[in-house]
């Protein structure tokens, strides 16, 4: 009769131990999701946003040797990989920073926006903002038509003395929309959907 009572008492304990395990794994699978989700999404990011930061040292690297803009845009297009496409989720642009050394020109000392392209389907624009939109010429350059006395070319939220009088500083900016792979949202985080990258040369 013990060996009964032993026996029915072994069976309950294992059962129960079985049910708290289960109750234990329900508790902790949300959050062991969370994290596993968040470790792919964070990589996949990681990874894109690696791809953006080399295309745009290329950019500025490419510019700063005397590459055209127009060239500079089209050398990027050909190397564009899965996650950055100029035709329907990014945007580049070129920006050529000169600080003016003409004696008498309005922007004497001032830093101004040289020249600009820009080319892509993402609607965004540059964080170099002037005060105005200035006037430049077409391809291949796209020079700024008067960077002497054109003072709305002037730059209002640049860092000083990155540039020297009469020299030049190349800049590429790009902006690429990143997707998600997981539902990793769907836990109320969010990981921004526009990555972006800017490269000085």
């Amino acid at each position: 009769m013990t060996a009964r009572l032993r026996s029915v008492g072994l069976r309950a304990r294992s059962s129960s131990e079985r049910g708290q395990s289960i109750v234990e794994m329900a508790m902790i699978l949300p959050l062991l999701m969370v994290v596993v989700l968040g470790v792919i999404e964070v990589s996949y990011a990681v990874l894109d946003h690696h791809v953006i930061t080399k295309l745009t040292r290329e950019g500025s690297n490419l510019i700063s040797r005397d590459a055209t803009l127009l060239d500079a845009s089209l050398a990027l297009r050909n190397m564009s990989t899965g996650a950055v496409n100029f035709s329907s989720r990014s945007r580049m642009i070129f920006s050529i920073v000169k600080r003016v050394n003409t004696a008498g020109a309005a922007n004497f000392g001032k830093d101004i926006l040289y020249a600009r392209y820009e080319y892509g389907a993402l609607a965004a624009s540059s964080k170099l903002t002037t005060r105005g939109s200035g006037s430049f010429s077409g391809p291949p350059e796209y020079v700024a038509t008067n960077s002497d006395n054109d003072t709305s070319l002037q730059l209002t939220n640049f860092p000083p003395n990155l540039v020297t009088p009469g020299g030049m500083l190349y800049v590429t900016e790009i902006y690429s929309r990143h997707d998600l792979i997981t539902p990793f949202n769907q836990f109320g985080i969010v990981i921004p959907n526009i990555l972006y990258s800017i490269a000085y040369f």
